[in-house]
Order: C-alpha cells, then sequence, then structure tokens
C-alpha cells in the first residue's frame, strides 16, 4: 500500500524528522518521498512545523514545594557539596553559558535573511469567485507562493488542495494542503520543473488534511493557465 493513503502518515513523518524511524521502515519512508508528491507534501508541512520553536510557549517555572519534594524522594541532599565547592564550578558553568548565548545571538543577528526572486505564472479564478490568486514561481522552481486579491480561508473542518493539471492530460498532481490562499511552500521534489507553460493549476475544496483519495474530491473553486 501506498504510503500516502496509510492513516499514519502524519505520525511516520513525526518519526522521520526525530530520527526515530529506522531501518526498513525509514528506507522506505525515503523511497516513498521521491515518489509520492503527497508524502513530499506532509513531510515538508511537519518540516516547517518542527522548525517553530515552542520552547517559549511552553516553559513553565516549577513550585518551590515540587522542588522540595524531589528532593526527598529521590534523597539528592547526600549529593550537596559545601558551597564553597560548588563555587567555582557555578563560576565555570556560568562563563560558558554566557559565551554560547552570546555567540548563538551574534550569529542569528548576522546572518543574512535569505531572498527568493519570484515570477508570476499563472492567475487562478473562478466565475463564481470575486477573488484572483496569482501564483509566484521561484528561480530554481522550488518554491511556489500563492497571493489572493482578498482573504481565502478554509473552514474548520475543511482544507485547499492545489492540483497540478499537466498538459498532457494526466491525471491531476496534489502540489499543497492548504489551510488559506495565501501561502509560499515548497514543492514536492519529484514535481519541481513540471509547472511549465501548458498546464494548469487548480484549487479544490476538501475535507481536513486533503483529499482522502489522491485525487480532488471537491468543488473545483479556482483553475489558471501556467503561462511562464
Amino acid at each position: 500500500m501506498r504510503l500516502a493513503r496509510r492513516r499514519e502518515l502524519d505520525a511516520l513523518c513525526g518519526e522521520y524528522l526525530l530520527g526515530t524511524l529506522r531501518g526498513r521502515a525509514r528506507r522506505r519512508f525515503e523511497r516513498a518521498l521521491r515518489d509520492e508528491p503527497l508524502v513530499a507534501q506532509r513531510h515538508a508541512h511537519w518540516q516547517q512545523v518542527f522548525a517553530v520553536r515552542y520552547s517559549d510557549r511552553v516553559a513553565v517555572t516549577p513550585a518551590a514545594r515540587t522542588w522540595q519534594r524531589l528532593e526527598r524522594t529521590l534523597g539528592l541532599a547526600r549529593y550537596r557539596r559545601p558551597w564553597y565547592r560548588r563555587l567555582a564550578l557555578w563560576q565555570g558553568w556560568a562563563a560558558a553559558a554566557t559565551a554560547a548565548l552570546v555567540l548563538a545571538v551574534a550569529v542569528q543577528v548576522l546572518r543574512p535573511a535569505p531572498t527568493i526572486e519570484l515570477a508570476r505564472i499563472a492567475q487562478l479564478a473562478s466565475k463564481g469567485e470575486a477573488a484572483t490568486v496569482t501564483a509566484l514561481l521561484s528561480k530554481d522552481g522550488r518554491t511556489l507562493e500563492l497571493k489572493s486579491t482578498r482573504a481565502i480561508v478554509a473552514g474548520p473542518q475543511q482544507s485547499y488542495e492545489l492540483w497540478l493539471l499537466p498538459a498532457e492530460g494526466a491525471a491531476p498532481i496534489s502540489l499543497a494542503v492548504l489551510g488559506q490562499l495565501d501561502a509560499r511552500f515548497e514543492l514536492p521534489p519529484a514535481q519541481v520543473g513540471r509547472l511549465k507553460a501548458g498546464a494548469k493549476l487548480a484549487v479544490s475544496v476538501e475535507p481536513a488534511g486533503g483529499s482522502p483519495t489522491g485525487a480532488p474530491t471537491g468543488p473545483v473553486i479556482l483553475v489558471g493557465a501556467i503561462k511562464v
């Protein structure tokens, strides 16, 4: 069975990104990344999610009584050193931590922001839809951006799915599952270089998480021809 149709696809993406997916299962997942566009798209989605730093959002300072209870339960008092023995250790640790913090801040501040040049390749529209969506592609053909003339946001039980309709009339190919039609994302590796004149881009309304069949199942609300 193709991994794209398995219910645990998101869990497999998480295990792969965390490094806990190993051996034959990891090799199979990497083959699916190359051969199955939906797997590559879900992997890219979770890669972006994992890149967000959540530590500041979930950080909690335990109450003093919590530490005291742990100390009693684990018998940590016997491991304590006199304060005059711990002082040098803490001074060294503080100096090393300060140096590491300064270095990390300097790297973040001095790192140049990457710039991506984008060119318009298609204008997606619908007879019954007042808004239009412009599709822009990076020079290397790896990054696609959608810009809508007004906010178009999916409902809580829905997703928008972007499809490539090949010029040769082959089956639609999923490029991304989106919550709104203002987005920038990396194309699945297998689809890089396929957004060419003669093909079309289309947006359909699907259940939350995207089409369950790998093909459009809901109404197509926007279509536009690619002109490169």
